[in-house]
């Protein structure tokens, strides 16, 4: 059993990292929890929220979510801790589901840095296969349902993608690129700034000290709101005639647009070689601080929309960005976007929903929806965690096909990483 001064060291290292300094509220929880364990209690969810959360004494924790949202999400940020931290570990804090009494186990630096990483290849192997669970054409091209009878699509949106004798659609789910540290055998990084191969390069190419520290890894990442927008998405691409597929962004390259129709979803930061395509959607952005561009319909306004302070308390603010254009070699793009989990998560619910244009004519005058269609939409949201509370439809322009798009490689949208 650890003493009393080694958990407590413990604690100080994790409060000192990233992912704990600048987050008050998280260090607080973390805290609390760890002294109450020391004590020898096991904290109950009204106390938390009545001591921590200024909840009075009607608090009502079934009704009221916002102790399990933070401590779900301090989970995450303990995993995050252990998987990127590059201090040897010999014991691990963790909070068991079920109870939030805090509990250390052993891990060995090695044990600690091979498991965490395993772990987390885990979680994505097992959404891998779950996302195979839906598709049993996966690696065909025509789907095993093309003779069947193709229901109508929620929306025109869907036009291009579902219309029989038409292009196979491959899917496209963001995932989040790690750096290695040189000399460190399971030491992985994720540098916000390095969000692609190509970012790699610039940062080796302004700093060349850099590559003698990181080098690239084919460790990956997926975030819960890509593979949430996957099933909306798969619920209307799996009954297509004309077949579809799956990738991850680390491995798109240039020549899947030879044959197919994509779609990307996922956040910005996660756009690896999309990137070169954006302005095809009159898009530009920044990651940090986050925010979007976007040009007039006649290329004569741009408006802008930021975000400011991404999280506030429990609600995480973001955009969603629907997008739909014109691709190389006659293909036709969807881009299903976010900064985060809420804004992607949006995205992918606006894209299925059936009154999708309905609640754009509100705002903005509709042309006659003939295909092809090609658009902008851009929607403030606000939400907890998964869970989207508040939508606004804030910007929406029609795009028309380029005359010619064989540029678009040579181009990048991304101002600022």
């Amino acid at each position: 059993m650890l003493e009393q001064s080694q958990i407590r060291d413990i604690l100080a290292d994790i409060l000192e990292s990233p992912e704990f300094k600048e987050s008050q509220r998280y260090r607080e929880l973390l805290q609390y929890l760890v002294e109450e364990s020391i004590a020898g209690r096991s904290p109950k969810e009204t106390t938390i929220g009545i001591r921590l959360f200024g909840k009075d004494a009607s608090f009502n924790s079934k009704e009221d979510a916002t102790v399990r949202v933070y401590i779900n999400n301090l989970r995450k940020k303990l995993d995050h801790y252990y998987l990127t931290s590059d201090k040897p570990h010999t014991q691990k804090l963790i909070i068991p589901v079920g109870h939030y009494k805090v509990e250390f186990i052993s891990a060995t630096e090695k044990v600690d840095r091979s498991s965490s990483r395993k772990r987390t290849i885990t979680y994505t192997l097992i959404a891998l296969g779950f996302i195979a669970s839906f598709t049993l054409g996966y690696f065909t091209s025509k789907s095993p349902h093309a003779d069947a009878h193709v229901g109508a699509p929620p929306n025109p949106l869907w036009n291009d993608f579902i219309k029989p004798n038409g292009r196979p659609t491959l899917i496209v789910v963001g995932d989040h690129y790690f750096l290695r540290e040189r000399g460190r055998t399971g030491t992985y990084s994720r540098i916000t700034s390095i969000n692609s191969p190509e970012d790699y390069r610039q940062a080796i190419a302004t700093d060349p000290e850099f590559a003698k520290r990181y080098e690239p890894s084919d460790f990956t990442y997926l975030r819960p709101g890509a593979l949430y927008g996957l099933t909306q998405v798969l619920s209307i691409i799996r009954n297509s005639p004309n077949g579809y597929s799956i990738k991850l962004a680390s491995q798109f390259t240039i020549g899947d647009f030879n044959s197919n129709n994509v779609i990307f979803l996922g956040p910005l930061k996660t756009l690896f070689s999309f990137q070169k395509f954006v302005h095809i959607f009159k898009i530009e952005y920044s990651v940090a601080p986050p925010s979007i561009r976007v040009r007039g319909e006649k290329d004569d306004s741009l408006h802008e929309f930021s975000i400011g302070d991404q999280r506030g308390g429990t609600y995480e603010k973001d955009i969603a960005v629907v997008a739909k254009a014109a691709g190389p070699e006659g293909s036709t793009i969807l881009m299903l976007l976010g900064f985060a989990e809420t804004g992607t998560i949006e995205a992918s619910n606006a894209a299925c929903n059936s009154q999708l244009f309905n609640a754009i004519s509100l705002k903005y005058p509709l042309p006659p929806l003939n295909d092809p269609f090609y658009f902008t939409l851009i929607i403030a949201t606000e939400g907890m965690t998964e869970a989207i509370f508040n939508t606004d439809i804030r910007y929406f322009v029609q795009i028309k096909p380029p005359l010619d798009i064989s540029d678009a490689s040579k181009k990048d949208s991304s101002k600022t990483k």
